[in-house]
């Protein structure tokens, strides 16, 4: 495995491979912007709770759940308004952008004849948000949205998206890698099935300490 500090190092160490495949979240754009993102969408629905904001983002850096929290320490909190903060959260349309580069680095990579795919796991509704968002689904050749397979039983570490990438760009397994973020869970999958593996240590990442 290639351990880089960023993500657009990565055409640094694909020589002899055709096909470039990324994981989402974390690994070409930051997580935490769409964590963000999402709790201004809750703040909209919650007027009566002041800096909720930012409430919801100081429990979240605690660890906690951050709309248990916050309805519980406002006196507010009732099943169907938890709810109603989950759907404004999944539903948003995320303010977020790509990391500096990327951009530049799909355009070149496209430009010399790789072919680009991604690879995410999380809910279809809110990844195809993410993606649209950030505008890249133009700039590679596939993407595969882990859930939409048949549930989240098809998240990695499931072999089953690489099997279908694979089989969608026309490769050998050998001449293809996976870029990430999780070293727990993004590299299983690809290393047994023999993809050249490189792992984005993203410092501002959420699985940073790992």
């Amino acid at each position: 495995m290639i351990e880089i500090s960023q993500v657009t190092e990565v055409n640094q160490y694909i020589a002899g491979l055709k096909a470039i495949i990324f994981d989402l979240d974390d690994t070409l754009y930051g997580e935490k912007k769409y964590v963000r993102s999402g709790y201004h969408a809750v703040a909209g629905i919650l007027p009566q709770v002041e800096d909720c904001e930012g409430k919801l983002w100081r429990a979240f850096e605690k660890g906690k759940s951050a709309f248990d929290e916050v309805l519980k320490n406002e006196g507010i909190y009732t099943d169907e308004l938890k709810q109603k903060c989950l759907r404004a959260y999944r539903f948003q349309q995320p303010d977020i952008h790509l990391y500096d580069g990327v951009l530049d680095m799909l355009v070149q990579l496209k430009a010399a004849g790789y072919k680009l795919g991604i690879i995410t796991d999380g809910r279809p509704e809110g990844q195809r948000a993410k993606i649209e968002a950030l505008g890249i689904e133009k700039y590679v050749d596939h993407v595969i949205i882990t859930d939409e397979l048949g549930g989240i039983e098809y998240r990695k570490p499931n072999d089953t998206a690489f099997r279908m990438m694979k089989e969608k760009l026309d490769v050998e397994y050998s001449e293809m890698c996976y870029v990430g973020d999780n070293i727990k869970k993004d590299f299983v999958a690809p290393e047994k099935l023999g993809m050249r593996c490189i792992w984005f240590r993203n410092k501002d990442g959420l699985y940073y300490s790992w």
